[in-house]
């Protein structure tokens, strides 16, 4: 019902939706959108792999289907032709920058400070372009969980594990704790 209630409140480029989730399924969101926006590109993601909710995907106005576990650089291209196609806009501005010497590639997922690469392992890479893609904005432990672990059961000391060690690889203050609720990136001088 958020995503639902965001979808009335808001405008977005794109929709990536998961079939899977509990209550109000991705399916269900996807004739929502499909009601308020005939245009804009959705992107379907499922471990569900048989046709028959491939062909229910499709036949419900999806513009793509991609199966999990997917490759990030995957995702990435299927977005970036969605809204050049549709949108007839370039996202290839992948270098974000993340002030302080910091860039991010949203492409390859590498981490430079200064142009010098900074190691980060397959789950920093995942928990970090999380955060590059909603800057700013808090992203809750369900989010990260989901994103980063794909929904596999993990100890709560994994989570703050990984979310340390990056906040190790950066500058203090960037990645900040909402207490109880999740994480965000900002400027640490904010």
């Amino acid at each position: 019902m958020e995503a639902v209630t965001n979808i009335l409140n808001s405008t977005h480029d794109l929709y990536i939706l998961d079939i899977n989730v509990p209550g109000f399924d991705g399916h269900k969101v996807l004739e929502f959108i499909r009601k308020e926006h005939d245009a804009l590109p959705v992107i379907m993601i499922s471990a569900l792999s048989n046709i028959e909710n491939i062909h229910k995907s499709y036949d419900l106005g999806c513009n793509d289907y991609l199966k999990k576990p997917f490759d990030i650089e995957e995702l990435f291209l299927r977005i970036k032709y969605h809204i050049k196609t549709t949108l007839h806009q370039d996202i290839d501005k992948s270098i974000i920058d993340l002030n302080y010497g910091y860039n991010f590639c949203i492409k390859t997922l590498k981490l430079l400070k200064h142009q010098h690469k900074i190691d980060l392992t397959q789950k920093e890479k995942l928990l970090l372009s999380l955060l590059v893609q909603n800057y700013g904005n808090t992203i809750s432990f369900d989010m990260i969980h989901e994103y980063v672990w794909e929904g596999k059961e993990i100890e709560s000391v994994s989570m703050r594990t990984i979310i340390h060690k990056l906040q190790k690889k950066l500058k203090h203050g960037m990645i900040v704790n909402i207490r109880g609720v999740g994480y965000k990136l900002m400027n640490s001088s904010t």
